[in-house]
């Protein structure tokens, strides 16, 4: 999946570690090796909500697909990729 990031959401870093199907103890030593990115983005150790461009990163690098309700709406109805799976979903058959 494509993430369309909403340039104007924090999110939280539970949020996250629950996205990336890991318990926030583990997400947060995944955060600790990535902390001179963070600092240089200028994220403190401590905040609990990330800005969307530390969020944009976490995704890329871990690998984290966002749900449609915590990406901009109106970039991602928008987006060619985006209609043509969805058209693509339409199309196929079932797998059952």
């Amino acid at each position: 999946m494509i993430n369309f990031y909403d340039k104007n959401r924090f999110i939280s870093k539970r949020t996250l570690a629950r996205l990336a199907d890991v318990s926030p103890r583990t997400f947060s030593r995944y955060l600790q090796s990535r902390r001179p990115i963070l600092d240089a983005m200028g994220i403190s150790p401590k905040a609990q909500k990330l800005p969307p461009q530390a969020v944009r990163y976490i995704c890329e690098d871990y690998c984290i697909d966002l749900p449609p309700e915590l990406q901009n709406q109106e970039a991602l109805s928008k987006s060619p990729l985006y209609q043509k799976f969805l058209l693509a979903l339409q199309n196929s058959e079932p797998f059952y």
